[in-house]
């Protein structure tokens, strides 16, 4: 659910971009962009300028969704948590909360600031993005329907369109994403870049087209390329249909910049595939100490990531089936319970995987096929 948590901060960071909707003809297709190592660099003097002072974390937040920087993330926590003057100190809690997986968390401080007076207008985006990724997608239809009627722009129709991709309505929801497309009017790469993301992952999951996410993913690289998500996602589909060689590059080049868990995972998985046992296990090891660290400090953000490692190459399914049910507990979703399914499969409580197959609808399964493709053993 990566893609559902960053939505509210782009549109929060970037009013300048939600322009009202315009016609589509006068819109480029691959509109002009500012390189992304330089939209990184200003990101980062940014950063520099302001320093510990309000707002900078949504910029370290921004940073660590597009470059796994988990310092950067660190960094935003602990401000977000020091902070207890304004209500707006309250929103940013909130923003970071959900964006390691706390919820409940920040969910009390919306309502809370809500009691202080801040408008509902200006707590829908956080709200709703929170209310997808735990599953609850039908309960803000209505609402961002209203939202897309009273003003069409790339914030309505982003966020309506990732709802109905959480209900599995693809064709609607890429759709709206195009739309969203032609709505934006920035320089910024970021944007471009985390719509075609949000497209793959729709796709390569509840649509079940490879070759089209392989093409979305395609696409935000092409604005980002420092992506690390969109880089290890594209690389998973390439190492389904076969082609090693490929992922192994984009991979490497992923964990060296980054130390990314899931990347290095990866790595170890492919070295060991083509008989580089030493290197492979070393990497593979180096992951399960980097996802052990960060479920330490985050162990609800990463509860799902490291679940799917100690399915795979972390061959670990007991501590996989906890971090499953961990991650269950905090969101059920059609895709986290997939994932307890194949968890509990995986350690032989098949009375636990029919229960949850038995109480869930067809979407579970299509996000088994999913995790199935992606899933490296």
């Amino acid at each position: 659910m990566k893609i559902i948590k960053l939505w509210s901060l782009l549109i929060l960071m970037f009013p300048g971009v939600c322009v009202l909707a315009s016609d589509a003809r006068h819109v480029s297709a691959e509109p002009d962009t500012t390189a992304s190592i330089i939209a990184i660099a200003n990101l980062d003097q940014q950063i520099a300028q302001l320093r510990d002072e309000p707002d900078v974390e949504d910029l370290l937040i921004l940073r660590e969704e597009f470059l796994a920087d988990y310092g950067a993330l660190d960094r935003a926590s602990a401000l977000a948590e020091s902070r207890f003057v304004s209500t707006q100190d309250l929103l940013k809690r909130a923003q970071a909360r959900a964006t390691v997986h706390r919820f409940a968390d920040a969910l009390s401080d919306l309502e809370g600031a809500k009691q202080h007076g801040v408008s509902s207008v200006q707590l829908v985006p956080l709200s709703a993005s929170i209310l997808i990724a735990t599953g609850h997608a039908t309960e803000v239809i209505a609402q961002l329907k209203k939202d897309l009627i009273r003003n069409p722009s790339f914030a309505s129709r982003s966020m309506l369109a990732t709802a109905y991709a959480a209900m599995g309505r693809v064709d609607e929801a890429d759709r709206l994403y195009a739309a969203a497309l032609a709505d934006l009017n920035t320089t910024l790469p970021f944007p471009y870049a985390w719509i075609y993301f949000g497209r793959g992952l729709m796709w390569a999951e509840q649509g079940q087209n490879p070759a089209r996410a392989e093409a979305m993913y395609t696409q935000a690289l092409a604005y980002v390329p420092e992506f690390a998500a969109a880089n290890i996602s594209l690389a998973k589909l390439e190492m389904a249909r076969g082609d090693n060689t490929a992922a192994r590059k984009r991979i490497s080049q992923v964990a060296r910049s980054t130390n990314q868990p899931e990347a290095l995972a990866l790595l170890g998985a492919l070295d060991v595939r083509n008989g580089d046992l030493v290197e492979g296990n070393e990497e593979i090891s180096r992951a399960r100490q980097r996802f052990e660290s960060l479920l330490v400090r985050y162990p609800l953000g990463f509860a799902d990531h490291a679940a799917e490692f100690y399915l795979g190459p972390g061959h670990d399914p007991e501590r996989a089936w906890l971090l499953a049910e961990r991650n269950l507990a905090n969101r059920e979703t059609d895709r986290s319970v997939a994932l307890a399914v194949k968890a509990a499969e995986a350690t032989g409580r098949y009375q636990e995987a029919c229960n949850l197959l038995r109480k869930h609808g067809p979407l579970v399964q299509i996000y088994l096929k999913s995790l199935e493709r992606v899933l490296v053993q």
